[in-house]
């Protein structure tokens, strides 16, 4: 009986990440470039579970893992030159403080310095480093060609890894390659200028698994509560029948 209490419990605790995610999925519905999270659980093999640490022989250690669903958003029309999107695989680079960061978000604006950053306030990078403005008129080719005023810059650096991706997700849509992580030249890529890629974020899809992920959280809630009174009744009963 106690056994069923862990397993109910056990089961609620990945719900509850769950929802969270969900949750913020739905908060980024509107972010260009944002890849929607998720997590998928599974129970450890015999062999697994005899290497776990666990409490006792019968807990039955569960493992949850974050995932990201790095399919492509649909483009979306801005008129705006400073909107760029990436139509294939691959991501812009970025400078951060201390390395490299990749990114699909391409609304961009121009710092007081003139030189394009993200919205975060990070440098986009070109083969010739920082990409400087100013208040000139600048153009950016599908083929990622910066010019400014007629005149060439360098090209914008978009760059893609080996799938799976190896990537770890940081704040406000930035990726940073882990060490295994093989980045690669991307094919059949296009800059759009004018354009924003969307957030892959399917509402009703959300929706949908937020409201199934509580239903079986208060499945598990309600169980709990069963085997709860059922263990209470057992111990108030023991000593009656000695």
């Amino acid at each position: 009986m106690i056994k069923g209490i862990y397993s109910a419990a056990s089961g609620m605790l990945p719900r509850m990440l769950k929802q969270e995610i969900i949750a913020n999925n739905l908060a980024n519905v509107n972010t260009p470039g944002y890849k929607r999270e998720s997590i998928f659980l599974r129970q450890l093999s015999r062999s697994e579970a005899a290497r776990s640490k666990t409490e006792s022989e019968w807990q039955t250690p569960m493992v949850d893992k974050k995932y990201t669903d790095f399919s492509r958003g649909s483009l979306e029309y801005t008129g705006e030159k400073l909107n760029l999107a990436i139509d294939g695989d691959g991501f812009f680079v970025v400078s951060t403080s201390d390395e490299e960061a990749y990114t699909r978000n391409g609304n961009f604006h121009i710092s007081p310095d003139g030189i394009l950053m993200t919205s975060d306030d990070l440098p986009v990078l070109s083969d010739n480093g920082p990409i400087t403005i100013g208040e000139n008129e600048f153009n950016i080719g599908v083929d990622g060609l910066i010019t400014i005023d007629g005149e060439e810059f360098g090209r914008l650096l978009v760059v893609d890894f080996e799938k799976p991706y190896r990537l770890e997700k940081a704040a406000a849509g930035l990726y940073h390659a882990l060490p295994e992580a093989n980045p690669i030249e991307p094919e059949f890529t296009y800059i759009r200028q004018g354009y924003l890629e969307k957030s892959n974020v399917d509402i009703i899809r959300e929706m949908v698994e937020m409201i199934a992920s509580y239903r079986n959280y208060e499945s598990d809630q309600k169980a709990i509560q069963i085997l709860d009174e059922s263990l209470s009744k057992t111990v108030n009963e023991i000593p009656r029948v000695r």
